[in-house]
């Protein structure tokens, strides 16, 4: 037995070691081949021999199992890095940017800056609008059903004293759409839950019957409209969070005696409380800043007019017809109003305007006849066309250096203006601009005034005494027409009429 297993070791060892030989003459290591007959020819380079390494050997006792491991040329990896740069520059986005000199003179694409930030908001938007919500109803509403709200788009139900509810389908309702309740005709009272934040232009528009509205807590917008005509509706609250009142909101609602305000407030708009006629008292908050057209046209029975100092900007007839209202004080910002924005205030005496106040336009306050005192404050520029027409108890106007003209009929028909004092600064002084003022009883033309237009003085049958500095150079037709004048000093190169001045009044000459 032991020698049949020598016998084996011996017969192993032999076949490998020729094995190993033939591997080898192949390789080159050793050459079996017999020598040529010719005689060798010495070369002076030495051809490279094979070194057999570790995993050769194992391939060679192992068999085709084993995988020689494939070395890739140098040249052959730099040809598959230019090739990848060159298909990753094809693929790129061309809404990008090469950044240049970054790393040295090379160039690397880089992608729009923040291109990914507003993409992500984009598509998020897109999202949020694209949500189709479901068209419900029930026995009272049609609603829109979103994933997490509720929107009432029309009211269908007869009642008239009505709890909103705060959800529909476990879902809240935070919205009333535009002219949802605008149908509502016998709806008299209406409590609108906490969980609105948004009422929608018109909402409850012409509900003649509507008398009270318990606005939520929750509410941060008020759309145009949303009460326009509801004539029997009596009071109101805005709750806090609403910060502007928008175009007709309260248009004509001519029972409404009170309405308070929040005092985040900062803008009135367009005829947001026109023909409130029935209005008394309104707490204009201290952020206010803008007061619309019309907002408060013909408020007949509002008892003052107080802005508050914040205010930049009242639009025209703001608060023309407030014939209520028995005094007007302008705060300390206001630095622009519209044409007839007090126009007809007729139990309105005194008038305090703004320090930065820079034009009274036309009409401002026309026709006030209660109107006593108004002092013209530093920074007024131009007196507006009729702006204080027909203020029969107006008696003595001050006119300061910074006014520049005085437009047609500014103090036309003032019927008790006693005095009035020019300051230089003044150029014109327009046509009928103080005519028919039939109190008025000397005038001193400052010397700035270069033209005095037609009429301006007509009428004036108290006036016995006009001085006429030699800078004014142009006098139109009926400027002094029957004003009880005797003599009239001008310069010589002065231009005007034949009736300029009265007929038979000595003209004198600088």
């Amino acid at each position: 037995m032991e020698k049949a297993f020598w016998g084996m070791v011996a017969g192993c060892t032999l076949a490998f070691g020729i094995l190993l030989t033939m591997y080898l003459n192949k390789t080159g290591v050793i050459d079996l081949s017999p020598e040529p007959v010719t005689e060798a020819v010495e070369t002076t380079e030495n051809t490279p021999k094979h070194e057999i390494d570790n995993d050769e050997l194992y391939a060679l006792v192992y068999g085709d199992e084993w995988e020689e491991e494939k070395i890739v040329p140098e040249t052959e990896e730099e040809e598959d890095v230019e090739e990848i740069i060159y298909t990753y520059e094809e693929k790129v986005d061309k809404s990008g940017y090469v950044e240049p000199n970054r790393n040295g003179d090379e160039e690397y694409f880089m992608p729009e800056e923040n291109a990914y930030e507003s993409d992500t908001k984009e598509n998020q938007s897109k999202e949020e609008e694209d949500e189709t919500p479901e068209s419900k109803s029930n026995t009272e509403y049609q609603y829109d059903l979103y994933s997490n709200h509720v929107v009432i788009t029309k009211y269908l139900g007869k009642k008239t004293d009505l709890i909103i509810p705060d959800t529909l389908d476990d879902k809240p309702v935070t919205e009333i759409a535009a002219s949802a309740f605008s149908n509502a005709k016998k709806l008299i009272r209406v409590e609108i839950p906490n969980s609105v934040t948004t009422i929608g232009d018109n909402s409850f528009k012409g509900n003649a019957a509507l008398v009270e509205v318990f606005m939520p807590e929750s509410l941060t917008s008020l759309g145009k409209g949303a009460f326009d005509g509801c004539t029997n509706l009596v009071k109101i609250t805005i709750p806090e969070g609403v910060t502007k009142i928008l175009e007709k909101t309260f248009n004509e609602c001519n029972s409404m005696t009170r309405i308070i305000l929040p005092e985040d407030i900062t803008e009135i708009g367009k005829q947001a409380f026109n023909n409130c006629s029935s209005l008394q008292k309104i707490n204009l908050p201290d952020e206010l800043v803008t007061i619309g057209d019309e907002a408060f046209f013909e408020c007949l029975k509002l008892e003052k007019i107080d802005i508050p100092d914040n205010v930049k900007t009242i639009g025209d007839s703001a608060f023309e017809g407030c014939a209520g209202a028995t005094s007007i004080k302008l705060g300390k910002l206001v630095d622009t109003i519209g044409e007839l924005c007090f126009k007809g205030c007729v139990k309105a005496e005194t008038v305090k305007l703004s320090p930065v106040l820079t034009e009274i336009p036309s009409e401002a306050f026309m026709d006030n006849t209660s109107l006593a005192s108004c002092k013209i404050t530093a920074n007024v520029t131009n007196i507006g066309e009729n702006a204080f027409e027909n203020c029969i108890a107006l008696t003595d106007i001050s006119i300061p250096s910074s006014v520049e003209a005085i437009e047609a009929s500014a103090f036309q028909g003032c019927l008790l203006l006693e005095g009035v004092s020019f300051k230089s600064g003044i150029t014109s002084i327009g046509d009928y601009a103080f005519s028919g003022c039939r109190a008025l009883t000397s005038i001193e033309i400052p010397k700035t005034v270069i033209s005095i237009g037609a009429e301006a003085f007509a009428g004036c049958v108290g006036l016995i005494d006009v001085s006429i500095t030699k800078n004014t150079l142009s006098i139109e037709s009926a400027a002094f027409a029957g004003c009880p004048l005797t003599e009239v000093t001008i310069n010589k190169i002065c231009s005007y009429r034949t009736d300029s001045f009265p007929e038979g009044i000595t003209i004198h000459n600088y």
